[in-house]
């Protein structure tokens, strides 16, 4: 026990001056991730799944990130869910703050919704809760004289796989990645 100590104690005192200058965070960095995406609403009336692709461009600085997202998604019962935004990373927490319009269908009308979605980041994908606050979709009558109401407030949970590409010429992660 006391020579683990020792030794964890003489490693920070006598560790090389020639290591503090390894980055583990891209500084002053731009990368473009492109990946699909599954989601999944947590709403008690109805279920409803979405698959898709995402599109985010951010920049590093120090231990976080700004940037701006895209998602375009094909969902389970007939409608098309457009988002777009900005989007904030600190560490591996993020927050993204967007509108999304989601098509009509047999039963619903266009729905535009503010987009609210914690997420927590990873290199490879994203895991996270998403947040839809219906805006605007005034209730009409579909086919067959059916009354067609907008989309609902929407709880859900949204796995994201990503392809993180450098455009940053000397990248910190960039020779981890081979097709960078």
């Amino acid at each position: 026990m006391r020579f683990s100590v020792l030794l964890l104690v003489s490693s920070v005192l006598f560790a090389s001056p020639a290591r503090a200058d390894i980055k583990l965070f891209p500084e002053g960095e731009t990368w473009l991730s492109i990946g699909p995406m599954f989601s999944t609403t947590l709403n008690s009336d109805e279920s409803v799944q979405g698959v898709g692709a995402e599109l985010s461009l951010n920049y590093f600085k120090d231990l976080g990130a700004l940037g701006a997202f895209g998602q375009a998604q094909k969902m389970s019962h007939g409608s098309t869910r457009l988002c777009a935004g900005l989007q904030g990373t600190l560490l591996v927490g993020g927050l993204e703050l967007g509108i999304a319009h989601e098509t009509a269908n047999r039963t619903r009308v266009a729905t535009t919704a503010l987009h609210v979605a914690p997420y927590l980041a990873f290199v490879f994908g994203t895991v996270g809760l998403r947040f839809g606050i219906p805006l605007s979709g005034d209730p009409d009558v579909g086919p067959g004289g059916v009354e067609r109401t907008r989309h609902p407030r929407e709880v859900g949970l949204v796995l994201t796989a990503k392809l993180p590409l450098a455009l940053s010429a000397d990248s910190v992660w960039g020779p981890i990645f081979p097709w960078n």
